[in-house]
């Protein structure tokens, strides 16, 4: 059979540094060891000194062992191939092959251990390389301990600087987006009249910090650019941004039953559900006991209820106010789906409802069924 070219070499280059002894004696040799699970054939291979030719041979597995044994040259490194075709794809194999040190006498190999095979015992001679390569694992595992170490402090210093220069580009990055607002802010202010100053006012709502004055900059553009189509579009975003839970609830003013004007800021300093719906409304009136039992349960502990009904018949409203037992002061203006609060609220569909803090915060929307009773229980 043939060996490749690369294995040649190997052992070549091994031979040159073999005792020159070694090369004028006829020698026996016994090699022994077990094979990784499911191998049925291992191939030996060496440099034979006394015929100056490399050998290949092979040995048949059998219940997980092989043995080799025969003349050689003396004292060569040797390779052990474990795979049932010579010429198979290693990359396929558990372990792919074995370089290791063979005398004369008996040497034993363990490759059944993991991905690669090992010298477990041997002559003389070969104990003594078994030892001289353990030595030299050691040396190689405190270099490597070492090496490892230099890595991490490595990485460590790469990490840091990497840190340092990203904490400067937000830097530059922030220090260039506030010259760029700064310039745009300046813009608007010089121009109300430009459709480019609702175009910036657009871009520097988006930025979360700083907040600017925004609702305050759009009303100081002209009432041509505030009437436009882009405009109202951009009104509604604010108005819906402005209605989020921890935005500001919107003061607002409507009769009640009798005509008497009430507003949500009469209620400053209590807890506030403003409850949206109609007396139309089929969810409305289902739901409306959940809201009667929350108030029952806790109108005497700062709690309040402010009904917008979006009716526009009179009768039905006052009707469904008495018939759901809806204790609490109710107001509408009686114009349907154009309730004027409804709007102001960007109200689409009823029920709807805005629990608003003592303060005037909006703490939370469309609490429905048990929620609001859990609401009010953890924050009450």
């Amino acid at each position: 059979m043939m060996m490749n070219m690369k294995n040649i070499l190997k052992m070549l280059c091994a031979a040159m540094v073999l005792p020159a002894v070694a090369f004028s004696q006829e020698s026996s040799y016994v090699l022994e060891g077990k094979a990784p699970e499911g191998l049925k054939k291992v191939y030996l291979t060496y440099y034979d000194f006394n015929t100056n030719e490399p050998v290949i041979d092979s040995a048949v597995v059998n219940k997980g062992k092989f043995a080799f044994a025969g003349e050689f040259g003396g004292a060569s490194y040797a390779g052990l191939y474990f795979r049932n075709d010579y010429k198979a794809d290693k990359s396929k194999d558990p372990v792919k092959e074995f370089w290791f040190f063979m005398n004369e006498g008996k040497t034993v190999v363990d490759a059944t251990q993991g991905r690669t095979a090992k010298l477990v015992d041997g002559s003389p001679l070969v104990k003594e390389y078994i030892a001289s390569e353990a030595a030299m694992q050691k040396v190689r595992e405190q270099f490597n301990a070492k090496e490892y170490q230099a890595n991490v402090l490595l990485i460590d210093s790469l990490q840091l600087q990497v840190k340092k220069l990203q904490a400067k580009q937000r830097d530059l990055e922030a220090q260039w987006e506030a010259k760029m607002a700064e310039n745009r802010l300046d813009f608007v202010k010089k121009n109300p009249d430009n459709t480019l100053s609702l175009v910036y006012l657009e871009g520097l709502e988006q930025a979360e910090e700083p907040k600017y004055d925004i609702d305050g900059l759009f009303n100081s553009l002209s009432e041509r650019i505030k009437t436009s189509s882009r405009a109202k579009r951009f009104q509604a975003t604010l108005r819906a941004r402005a209605l989020g839970v921890g935005g500001t609830a919107f003061d607002f003013q409507q009769n009640d039953p009798n005509g008497k004007p009430v507003k949500l800021s009469d209620f400053k300093g209590k807890y506030v559900l403003i409850d949206f719906w109609a007396s139309w409304c089929v969810p409305c009136r289902k739901e409306n006991p959940h809201v009667v039992a929350a108030y029952e349960k806790y109108k005497g502990k700062n709690f309040e209820i402010l009904g917008v009904s979006l009716d526009a018949d009179k009768a039905s409203w006052l009707k469904a106010i008495k018939d759901d037992g809806l204790t609490w002061t109710n107001v509408s203006d009686l114009k349907g789906w154009k309730n004027e609060v409804g709007e102001l609220y960007a109200v689409k569909a009823v029920p709807s409802n805005f629990l608003i803090s003592p303060e005037g915060k909006i703490l939370a929307k469309d609490l429905r069924g048990d929620a609001l009773i859990q609401f009010l229980e953890k924050n009450l």
